[in-house]
């Protein structure tokens, strides 16, 4: 079993992943269209038997600049949960996020327990208006949102602060 940047081939794979569970409410839905539009933000975890590989979860690293991304699609073959795959495909992405000196990493999700034992802290959607402004703002549930935001720093050293306004000049030293 190994985790693996998806390719083309594995879209209907995705999909039918994805769908099993946003049909439960548990992720927001995406077509095929959009799937294969952003297939170079999925990682798979597959695993080949007798030459046929099997896709057994799959989850999307979202871009929101050079130093945020959002864990979104995670998603494990319902026959096989429970047995840690979840938690494989998290940190590959997180090892993804290093490698392109990502400063932070969030999900926003029904289970906070499992990002927080990945390193993740709980916060508040409102600390995330990349979020709310591209997801949640046309969200029909957005008004009765259960969802917990959760974020890890995995990239330090790229976290960039925000430049404020003076209202008066600092003193000269």
């Amino acid at each position: 079993m190994r985790a693996r940047c998806a390719r083309p081939e594995d879209v209907s794979r995705i999909h039918h992943l994805i769908t099993h569970y946003a049909d439960r409410g548990l992720l927001l839905p995406r077509t095929e269209v959009e799937i294969r539009a952003h297939i170079e933000r999925f990682l798979v975890l597959a695993e080949k038997s007798q030459e046929v590989e099997k896709l057994l979860g799959c989850v999307a690293l979202e871009p929101y600049g050079s130093d945020l991304a959002e864990v979104r699609s995670l998603a494990v073959d319902p026959e096989i949960r429970g047995r840690g795959l979840g938690k494989r495909l998290v940190q590959a992405a997180l090892a993804a996020a290093r490698r392109r000196k990502i400063a932070r990493v969030f999900a926003v999700t029904h289970v906070p327990e499992f990002f927080g034992r990945l390193g993740f802290a709980t916060s508040t959607r409102w600390a995330l208006p990349e979020k709310l402004e591209r997801d949640c703002r046309t969200c029909p549930k957005a008004a009765h949102c259960e969802l917990v935001a959760v974020i890890a720093t995995v990239c330090p050293e790229s976290v960039t602060l925000p430049v404020f306004g003076a209202s008066k000049p600092a003193p000269a030293l």
